[in-house]
């Protein structure tokens, strides 16, 4: 899926758990976390392009990472951790538990055990950046819209008075 899919897809999960707007954000930039650490590692071959086909959709794009990090995240710091670390890690991997869950759509698919991009799982249901995945984000866009309306306009209120003082 492309970006911009992954970031509605985080924003969102983020929305529907209710998170507080820096967890929003944090979901947001976590809807591309796991292409950004591939990316990354690629850097780290001599072909930078052969070395992004041999690590994308490797262990970043393993949703047990993912999981455990929201575990983490609510075991390890306890609400009373701060305002923003909490929400901030758990956004951070709500948005890239979204990454992996959208990917499983495609028909590239994700790993199902971690440091292999062998026995890959897909539901297959479109291909990346095809119609499918533009219809898929239509879809999400007009549920989010008709079902979570009311939370979207709630946090940009309290963005707007974050920003604002007002």
């Amino acid at each position: 899926m492309r970006w911009m899919t992954h970031q509605v897809g985080a924003l969102a999960a983020a929305f529907w758990l209710q998170l507080p707007p820096i967890g929003l954000f944090a979901a947001w930039f976590g809807g591309i976390l796991p292409d950004v650490f591939d990316q990354k590692l690629a850097g780290l071959f001599k072909n930078r392009q052969t070395g992004f086909n041999r690590v994308h959709r490797g262990f970043t794009h393993w949703p047990g990472l993912w999981l455990g990090g929201i575990l983490a995240s609510l075991v390890f710091l306890p609400p009373e951790a701060g305002h923003v670390t909490r929400p901030l890690c758990v956004g951070l991997t709500v948005g890239g538990l979204s990454h992996v869950v959208l990917d499983m759509l495609t028909v590239q698919g994700i790993p199902l055990l971690p440091f292999t991009r062998k026995n890959k799982f897909s539901l297959k249901l479109c291909k990346t950046g095809g119609a499918g995945e533009y219809a898929f984000l239509a879809t999400m866009l007009v549920c989010m819209w008709l079902f979570l309306r009311e939370d979207i306009m709630r946090s940009a209120g309290r963005v707007i008075s974050a920003l604002t003082g007002v």
